[in-house]
């Protein structure tokens, strides 16, 4: 193993700030007075990958492909598949060897109509609406009396069963479960069983952001505590203006369209794989994870574009440094990730007697942010380890290793077989406030700079996972929950 003090690429860490290709800053000032200057260099292994990413990446226009060419890329698309054969070629043309696409079972897949709402009462504006993706459609156009479900107790919420029938109801607070969690979730089902036998037209959530709409669903029925009925993501200016109304004691009446299309049969998806091999511990794996599919609604430029072109700049950063890795360094771009993990599920049961030999999976999901460490799943016995892959990295700022846990990405189906697999921890910019799952995640939305920051540390922290003489260790599958 080669490792490469901090202070030695001082210098080189620090010049790429510019998004373009090759654009380089001049050299850093000094940091105290007295100091005459700081000499380059440009002779380790990881000072060669940091200067590749900053001279010659392609990150960028990767996710500006995928954003703008390919769109969005929902699991069981026909525009997945374009991109699942784009990124296959993509990485044969850099030199990645067993470049290939793995299937397996998925469901149905759905398409999804133009939905509509409208104010019948009131300013009788028109409403901004998505359906619930997989979720049962409405026969049509219903229109309905709004109800406002907003409950602080239980005894509250059940308070509102016999007045379900054809209303569409605006989903408000949840009650508080209290000490009786048993007893509560009974009562909360009975409730939800109601919704659904009195026949309510639909259930509108908001989307809980300031500005645009909201998406989730799957083949599963994710959500599955919401009764069987429509359901919509109110943009929230529109929820709330339903809201003023009734609490101003009016009636509120709406008239909307949730359409979908379920395919006639199941079909299949894919992972799409390729990597570079190991000179010494070929059957030794680093993973760099990132879901190629998106939601719908924009074209998924954060989520997950540039966690995609993050991880294949990786590769291509170590390639074409002319470096081979001790252990084999495997990017894995996954689909189902936003319809409940169904690739990376996929992946682990499909490999699973090769588990104990990954070394570690890497998974970035959290939009264009600067990537500041790895959250550690609990796993402070991964942390020496960790600490010696990302210190090269420190003039970067990736320096953080929280012991936080997450199932929120593709990293859970490993972690739930024992394997050390960690989450990016990134600036979240704009992420949750305005483009994750929205039609706002849209290229316009991307920081070049940060995604180019993000590749370099996701390259130098697999180059030297793979690359340490020590194993980081598992543990068994009950330990990591």
């Amino acid at each position: 193993m080669i490792r490469t003090p901090v202070a030695v690429i001082a210098s080189l860490a620090l010049v790429f700030t510019s998004p373009s290709l090759g654009a380089q800053s001049s050299a850093p000032a000094p940091t105290r007075l007295g100091a005459t200057g700081i000499a380059p260099s440009d002779t380790t292994q990881v000072a060669h990958i940091i200067r590749e990413v900053s001279d010659h990446q392609t990150a960028v226009s990767d996710v500006q492909h995928l954003a703008d060419i390919i769109g969005p890329r929902l699991t069981g698309s026909d525009r997945l598949i374009r991109a699942h054969t784009w990124a296959e070629s993509t990485m044969t043309a850099r030199g990645f060897t067993n470049v290939h696409r793995e299937a397996y079972d998925f469901g149905r897949a759905w398409t999804r109509g133009n939905a509509f709402a409208r104010l019948l009462t009131q300013n009788q504006t028109v409403l901004s609406i998505a359906g619930l993706a997989w979720g049962p459609q409405t026969p049509g156009t219903v229109t309905g009396d709004a109800l406002l479900v907003n409950a602080k107790t239980i005894q509250e919420f059940e308070a509102y069963v016999g007045h379900f029938k054809g209303r569409i109801i605006l989903w408000g607070r949840d009650p508080a479960p209290g000490p009786d969690t048993v007893g509560f979730a009974a009562r909360y089902k009975r409730v939800m069983q109601a919704i659904h036998d009195e026949s309510a037209s639909a259930l509108i959530l908001s989307a809980g952001k300031a500005e645009g709409l909201n998406m989730t669903g799957g083949p599963v029925w994710r959500l599955g505590a919401l009764p069987q009925i429509p359901v919509g993501f109110m943009a929230s200016k529109d929820f709330n203006l339903a809201n003023r109304a009734l609490a101003r004691g009016e009636t509120v009446r709406i008239e909307l369209n949730l359409p979908g299309t379920l395919s006639p049969k199941p079909v299949k998806a894919y992972n799409t794989i390729a990597e570079l091999r190991g000179s010494e511990l070929p059957n030794e794996v680093v993973i760099l994870g990132a879901h190629l599919d998106s939601w719908d609604l924009g074209t998924g430029a954060t989520d997950n574009g540039t966690g995609v072109a993050a991880v294949m700049e990786a590769l291509r950063a170590i390639k074409a440094a002319g470096l081979t890795p001790r252990r084999t360094i495997r990017v894995v771009l996954f689909s189902g990730e936003e319809q409940g993990h169904f690739g990376s599920k996929a992946y682990v049961k499909d490999h699973a007697s090769e588990m104990d030999n990954v070394q570690a999976v890497l998974v970035g999901d959290l939009g264009t942010g600067r990537i500041r460490g790895f959250a550690l799943q609990g796993r402070e016995d991964a942390r020496p380890l960790m600490a010696m892959a990302i210190s090269p990295l420190s003039e970067l700022g990736v320096n953080e290793l929280p012991l936080e846990r997450g199932n929120d990405s593709d990293h859970a189906s490993f972690t739930a077989v024992g394997v050390p697999a960690f989450f990016a921890v990134q600036d979240t910019v704009d992420y949750f406030s305005v483009t994750h799952h929205s039609q706002f995640d849209t290229f316009d939305h991307v920081r070049p700079a940060d995604l180019i920051q993000g590749a370099t540390a996701l390259a130098v922290t697999a180059w030297e996972l793979a690359n340490m003489p020590a194993r980081l260790p598992h543990v068994a599958p009950s330990a990591t929950r």
